[in-house]
C-alpha cells in the first residue's frame, strides 16, 4: 500500500504538476483586488473566496489603503487605523471589532503566517464602497478618487490580470514544490550526452525502481534516435538541452554562439517531438566558462541552466569501475539536502545505476525529474 501511495504521488507530480493544491490552496478560489483604479499585486498569500466571502491578507491590503497597522504580540491584537477610524482584530478569539461598535466573530484566520480578514467589512469600515465584477473576478473598493467605472474596469486590467494570475500560479506551485521537497527525500538523477545505444537500458532500470530522470541531450543524437527521445518523454522523464558540438573551444567562443547551440538543439527536439524546453546543461559544467555575460545571455534567451552537486565521475575514462561510480555517489549524497546526480550514457553507468538506485531507495529517496518551472541549481546559484 505504501509503495502504491508513493507511486501515485510521483505520478501526480510528474504528469499533473499544476493540479495539486498546497494545503488546500486553489487558484479557482482566487479573486483580484482593486483599490479605486489600482490593481493590487499581493505576495506570498493571496485573496480568496470562502463560502461566498472575500478574504484578503490584511496588512498588505490595509497598508495599500494608507492605513497604519500595529501588531501587539503579547495580546494577539492587531490595530488598523486610518483617518481617525480604527479596527481591532483579536487573533485569539478570531474576532473583528470596529470603532462603530460592530463585533463579528469567527471572521479572521491565519494562512502562511498572514492574517486574513473580510475584504468588504474592512473596506466599508474605512469609508469605501465595495463592488464585485464577475469578469476576473474582481472585488473593488472605491471612493471619490476612483476615475474608472466598474463596467470599464475589466477591459482596462485584462492584460494585467492575465500576467498577475500567471505570476500567482508560478509562486503557488513553487511553494508546493518546496513543501513537497521538505516532505519527501528527493534525488534528481540526470544523464548527459544522450540519447545513445544505452538510453533504453537506462530507461528499463529506471522503470524497475519507479524512478524518473532528466536527460540532457545533444542535437545530433536527438535526430539520430527520435524514437528513443519520444520514449524518454512518454515514460515521464524530462528532456533538457546539452548543445551541439560539446567542444569547449567552439561552444564557449562567445555568448551568442552558446545560445545558438542551445537554440539549434531545441529545434532538433521540436522537430522530433513537437515540443521545446527551457532546461539546459552546458558541457563540462558552468564553471569557469559561464561568466556573467554568458549567464545573462542564456537567461535572456529564456533558458534555465542546471549543474549538479553529486559527481559520479563516470566519464573520467572510457570505462570506469561501476563500484567506484557507486561509491562516489554514496560518499557525496549525504552532504546534499537535495542530491542532483551527474551521470553519463555509458556502459559502466548502466552497470552502476541499479546499485545507485537501490542504495538511494533504501535511504528513503524518491526520484523525480527536474521541472522546467522550478528555480535552477547551478554552480552560481547553489540553492541545494
Amino acid at each position: 500500500m505504501k509503495k502504491f501511495i508513493l507511486c501515485a504521488v510521483i505520478f501526480t507530480l510528474v504528469f499533473f504538476p499544476f493540479e495539486s493544491d498546497a494545503r488546500g490552496e486553489n487558484i479557482n478560489h482566487f479573486i483580484f483586488i482593486v483599490l479605486n483604479d489600482q490593481l493590487i499585486s499581493f505576495q506570498d498569500v493571496y485573496p480568496e473566496v470562502k463560502k461566498g466571502t472575500t478574504y484578503v491578507p490584511i496588512r498588505f491590503f490595509a497598508e495599500t489603503m494608507g492605513a497604519d497597522v500595529k501588531w501587539n504580540h503579547q495580546s494577539g491584537l492587531v490595530l488598523i487605523a486610518k483617518d481617525g477610524k480604527e479596527i481591532i482584530l483579536d487573533l485569539a478569539t478570531k474576532t473583528l471589532v470596529t470603532d462603530g461598535g460592530i463585533i463579528i466573530t469567527d471572521c479572521i484566520y491565519v494562512k502562511y503566517n498572514r492574517i486574513m480578514a473580510p475584504f468588504k467589512l474592512i473596506a466599508q469600515s474605512f469609508g469605501y464602497e465595495v463592488a464585485y465584477i464577475g469578469e476576473g473576478p474582481i472585488a473593488r473598493a472605491k471612493n471619490e478618487n476612483a476615475q474608472i467605472s466598474d463596467g470599464e474596469l475589466y477591459l482596462k486590467f485584462k492584460n494585467e490580470l492575465v500576467k498577475e494570475k500567471e505570476k500567482i500560479i508560478l509562486e503557488i506551485r513553487n511553494r508546493e514544490r518546496e513543501e513537497f521537497r521538505l516532505k519527501y527525500k528527493i534525488a534528481y538523477i540526470t544523464f548527459d550526452d544522450g540519447p545513445s545505444i544505452y538510453t533504453e537500458k537506462l530507461l528499463q532500470i529506471l522503470n524497475q525502481y519507479n524512478a524518473k530522470a532528466t536527460f540532457f541531450m545533444l542535437s545530433d543524437r536527438i535526430k539520430n534516435y527520435p524514437e528513443i527521445v519520444q520514449r524518454v518523454i512518454n515514460e515521464g522523464n524530462t528532456v533538457g538541452l546539452h548543445g551541439v558540438t560539446h567542444d569547449v573551444k567552439k561552444i564557449y567562443k562567445s555568448p551568442s554562439i552558446l545560445v545558438s547551440e542551445m537554440d539549434a538543439c531545441n529545434r532538433s527536439l521540436q522537430t522530433v517531438t513537437g515540443m521545446r524546453t527551457n532546461l539546459i546543461r552546458v558541457p563540462y559544467g558552468s564553471k569557469p566558462y559561464m561568466t556573467q555575460k554568458y549567464r545573462e545571455a542564456v537567461v535572456n534567451a529564456g533558458y534555465k541552466m542546471w549543474d549538479w552537486n553529486v559527481d559520479s565521475q563516470d566519464s573520467l575514462a572510457d570505462y570506469v569501475s561501476p563500484l567506484m561510480i557507486v561509491e562516489n555517489v554514496k560518499e557525496q549524497v549525504g552532504r546534499r539536502s537535495v542530491p542532483i546526480i551527474l551521470l553519463h550514457e555509458r556502459q559502466c553507468t548502466v552497470e552502476a545505476l541499479p546499485h545507485i538506485l537501490d542504495y538511494l531507495k533504501k535511504e528513503g529517496y524518491i526520484f523525480i525529474p527536474i521541472d522546467s518551472r522550478q528555480e535552477p541549481f547551478n554552480f552560481w546559484n547553489k540553492i541545494y
